[in-house]
């Protein structure tokens, strides 16, 4: 098998320092055959934790799903139904994400420690997700070795990347949840091109194996239909670990807020050279407007990104760097971060359009396409980010994401509940 778990004893109680979810478990939501009720993650452990479904039926249900909808999206790299069977027998029902199907990217590394997590809490993988081909000029696409990664709301568009499978898979409602990592926009753009959620915390927040690289962008994270969802599958994945200690001390799920004062609020359709779309702007201001928030006018001029990315890209993957181009790399690192922390001095959050543009074509992997320059800003700088749905323009989904001060990853994930819009299922689901 191209690929194997081996995931560690990484048995910490996270029941303990994450706290089990208040209140009594929310029903599960059964459905007529051929009509798709999309199930969170809460709810299908909530229903295994009573017995009212075991996680044998929820997983077979996912392969199912999973069997019948990727012959038209490819979005596995790998289906392991097989173990996927033993691992639902094997099951302890008392998890935070017990019976939980995942799909997890492909060539994550086997000891990952979200992996490990995730399955300590009782999520089981049915197999490995799609990512952007080696090489390719562009990596918003997948590849599964024959096919490129279709989008569930329109199948001549890409579903983004490099996360693409787990975020098509989601959007479709095969699973709830899927791995991945974000060093540029990996689970933001695919997010927002899907119509579903990802998050990206404060770097360090969930703990890699190959723990601090030098140019330290990448931050593991979940991509899901339900921001809840996301939210326990981080809180359950942070905290340091044996392959990397200095990862951010245990995330408890944040309370939710009881309301009172209006968020501030600073909005930039762009962050980078190239402009949104008109369309895609629309969309995320109407959002703006309608959810009430206070936005001001506040400066913001960063330093550009690409050449900086670059170099560190280039140091977190053991390749060469001059030592100029590091020094200055570490330059807009620092003159970005000083300039967002006075950005944060006056207000909440800062909110951008996810990407540029809606979903483009699946077979343009070959151009050069500039989508996702508000995202990468933030692997640089090392910014809670997260990506939700705000509307669509052309029928497609487009993304909004929020920003906020580091560490303070529960202020973004409150601003984008505010500001997040419930969009109807796909058309292949």
């Amino acid at each position: 098998m191209a690929h194997t778990l081996r995931a560690r004893d990484d048995l910490l109680n996270h029941n303990h320092h994450h706290g089990r979810l208040a209140g009594p478990p929310p029903p599960l939501r059964l459905h007529a055959p051929g009509q798709m009720i999309r199930r969170t993650a809460i709810e299908i452990a909530a229903a295994v934790r009573s017995g009212a479904v075991g996680a044998s039926d929820v997983v077979e249900e996912a392969i199912a799903a999973a069997e019948r909808l990727d012959p038209v999206l490819h979005f596995l790299d790998e289906l392991d139904a097989a173990g996927a069977r033993a691992a639902a027998q094997r099951v302890k029902p008392d998890g935070l994400l017990a019976g939980v199907p995942f799909l997890i990217k492909s060539r994550t590394p086997p000891d990952a420690p979200i992996i490990a997590r995730l399955l300590a809490a009782g999520a089981i993988p049915i197999g490995w997700s799609t990512r952007a081909r080696p090489g390719a000029t562009s990596l918003t696409f997948g590849w599964n070795g024959t096919e490129y990664t279709r989008n569930p709301w329109d199948l001549s568009r890409s579903p983004g990347g490099s996360t693409a499978g787990g975020a098509a898979a989601v959007a479709a409602g095969v699973v709830p949840l899927a791995t991945g990592g974000d060093s540029g926009g990996s689970l933001r753009i695919p997010a927002s091109f899907s119509g579903v959620v990802g998050f990206k915390g404060t770097y360090g927040r969930i703990p890699r194996p190959g723990g601090r690289p030098l140019g330290g962008l990448t931050t593991a994270g979940v991509i899901g239909a339900d921001l809840d969802d996301v939210i326990l599958a981080t809180s359950i994945a942070s905290g340091p670990h044996r392959l990397d200690p200095n990862a951010l001390p245990p995330w408890p799920v944040p309370a939710r807020s009881s309301g009172g004062r209006t968020r501030r609020i600073a909005y930039r359709s762009t962050l980078g050279a190239c402009a949104a779309d008109p369309g895609v702007d629309r969309v995320v201001r109407e959002r703006l407007l309608a959810a009430g928030v206070e936005v001001v006018d506040v400066p913001l001029e960063l330093a550009p990104t690409d050449e900086a990315w670059q170099a560190l890209s280039d140091l977190d993957n053991g390749r060469g760097v001059e030592e100029s181009a590091a020094k200055r790399a570490r330059e807009v690192r620092d003159f970005n971060n000083t300039a967002l922390a006075d950005l944060f001095a006056e207000v909440d959050v800062l909110v951008t359009p996810t990407t540029l543009t809606v979903a483009h074509g699946y077979d343009q992997h070959e151009e050069t396409i500039v989508t996702g320059d508000p995202c990468w800003v933030f692997n640089v700088t090392g910014h809670p980010a997260v990506s939700v749905p705000a509307g669509r323009s052309q029928g497609l989904p487009v993304g909004l994401q929020v920003v906020a001060p580091h560490g303070a990853d529960e202020v973004a994930l409150a601003v984008a509940r505010l500001l997040l819009v419930e969009l109807p299922l796909p058309p292949v689901r």
